[in-house]
């Protein structure tokens, strides 16, 4: 199990001989952040709702990074950044938010990724970390995650790491300005791994 870290900044999730890691956003990531985002505009924005003018500002970023330093503070999310080991670059975004407790112990999967660095599987590697931080640190059962019909990558990567394609939604989410329907996949929790006292984690 991975020990809770001492200092907010210090989280960080590290693969085996992966040219990355996994940790939270700092304000120091902003400009690298920036510009992987606008870099890849016509990558990315037709799989996300439809960024606001000032989805890119520095107080936009500052807000983000409290908010998962916070989040992950108490036990209700992490939202991380995918980090490149030689130059610090971030080239991608992981998160597992929307933590329900009590009797559901179950989360939400979500991840984006440069187009420069996909296709080599990191994301793959990256999703199948956090499916463990959450299985092993935040007690979860069950872990859902969706994707239009159309990105097959994604549901490639879900498929990939064991997750089971469970039905259909139509007009799941509003993606970049439209109600779009969702594949939905879920992985749940292996029998083999014990689940802790729910009555220890914050709700």
């Amino acid at each position: 199990m991975l020990t809770r870290f001492i200092g907010r900044q210090s989280f960080r999730l590290d693969l085996p001989d992966a040219d990355f890691y996994i940790r939270l956003p700092l304000m120091e990531d902003f400009e690298s952040w920036r510009s992987c985002r606008l870099r890849n505009t016509d990558h990315l924005q037709p799989f996300e709702p439809t960024w606001s003018a000032t989805a890119h500002s520095r107080t936009s970023f500052r807000n983000h990074v409290r908010r998962a330093q916070n989040e992950l503070l108490i036990d209700r999310g992490a939202s991380l950044f995918l980090i490149e080991k030689d130059g610090g670059e971030v080239i991608g975004g992981i998160n597992l938010r929307n933590i329900r407790r009590s009797s559901a112990q179950m989360g939400t999967l979500g991840y984006w990724m440069s187009s420069e660095y996909g296709g080599a599987g990191r994301m793959k590697r990256a999703v199948g970390r956090l499916v463990q931080f959450g299985f092993e640190d935040y007690n979860l059962h069950r872990i859902e995650a969706a994707c239009v019909p159309e990105n097959k990558a994604s549901a490639a990567i879900l498929l990939g790491n064991g997750f089971e394609e469970e039905g259909f939604a139509k007009a799941y989410l509003r993606i970049n300005g439209s109600w779009r329907d969702h594949r939905l996949f879920a992985i749940l929790r292996p029998d083999d791994m014990p689940m802790q006292d729910v009555s220890t984690f914050r709700f």
